[in-house]
């Protein structure tokens, strides 16, 4: 079996490392603008030809684990000075505002709500110096993004939860006893196991899948990355398409990623990667969430996987695995 990467989730470490603080929403009425996973950036012509701008694309515009083609956490759209910023300009849901003063001893990190408009999260570095500004911004760029995705993944679950599918998220229930939001268009697909959920969003181009499915627990030996690959192309098998022979695995052509992710006061054992079907060309990302239900001693595992070849995948796979935070 091949080595895995451990990650730390942004989703996890922006609540709790960030240095500075986070106010409280504001009152801004004004609608933010730009598409999801974009930022805009507010900083002086010097500072950014200083290399603040190779800082923020080698940190917050990283690229995303576990996703067949590279894309970057968030795309830095371009850059203005505070002076020449319009009012516009401001209203960009993910804005990064870097302010260069002597007057700042040392960097300091602080994260608002809703500035200048709705949703919005504004990130500001506040720094004496250029160079110091860059060795922070080296050091803290991945919380950054992180707060934008906590903010992503608000506006992600808003939209999601304006429609529902009421008789799935039932069967998810009595599947697994654990609640989930499953949003509007998906149906149940059957794999031919009863033991395995299959939902499914069906486009003429694209797919989105929640499966579900429990184990018996062993030992804590089970949620290794490796033990949790085998569950589940072991568990998945029995999915495939049209071709003789094909099944649905994870792709060992490409990392795979371990995690533990909290979510409502649950841990989650995460893995990420991208699947394949067997003598076929299909495939695509996925995350899978696996989590020990002591009182009956089982793993449940709920996996998000997308089809999408002709698309951007980062946020498509947002809306599925964003999922996991409405689960309790």
């Amino acid at each position: 079996m091949r080595n895995l990467v451990k990650i730390a989730m942004l989703l996890v470490t922006a609540a709790t490392i960030v240095v500075g603080c986070t106010t409280k929403p504001q009152t801004a009425s004004k609608s933010a603008i730009g598409m999801p996973y974009e930022a805009f950036v507010l900083c002086s012509q010097d500072a950014w030809d200083s290399g603040i701008d190779s800082v923020l694309y080698r940190t917050v515009g990283a690229r995303v684990a576990g996703l067949p083609r590279p894309e970057s956490y968030f795309y830095i759209l371009g850059h203005k000075s505070h002076g020449e910023a319009s009012t516009m300009d401001r209203k960009y849901s993910n804005l990064i505002s870097i302010n260069i003063d002597p007057v700042h001893t040392e960097p300091m990190l602080k994260v608002e709500d809703n500035v200048y408009a709705r949703p919005q999260v504004v990130v500001s570095v506040n720094a004496p110096t250029v160079e110091s500004a860059k060795s922070f911004l080296e050091e803290h760029g991945a919380e950054i993004a992180g707060h934008f995705e906590i903010g992503e993944r608000n506006r992600s679950l808003t939209n999601s939860r304006r429609s529902s599918t009421p008789k799935l998220m039932e069967q998810f229930k009595k599947h697994t006893g654990i609640d989930m939001h499953i949003p509007a268009g998906f149906a149940r697909a059957n794999s031919g196991d009863r033991s395995l959920l299959w939902f499914m969003r069906d486009y003429e181009k694209k797919a989105q899948y929640i499966f579900a499915f429990s184990q018996k627990y062993n030992g804590p030996e089970d949620f290794e990355g490796a033990a949790l690959e085998r569950m589940i192309m072991n568990k998945l098998a029995v999915v495939h398409s049209d071709k003789p022979g094909s099944r649905l695995t994870i792709s060992q052509n490409a990392p795979i990623y371990w995690s533990e992710v909290v979510a409502n006061n649950r841990l989650w054992y995460e893995l990420r990667g991208c699947w394949e079907v067997t003598f076929d060309q299909m495939g695509g990302p996925f995350v899978s969430f696996s989590t020990l239900d002591e009182e009956r001693g089982i793993i449940t595992t709920i996996m998000f996987a997308l089809y999408a070849p002709e698309e951007q995948q980062r946020g498509l796979m947002g809306e599925l695995e964003y999922l996991i935070y409405t689960t309790k």
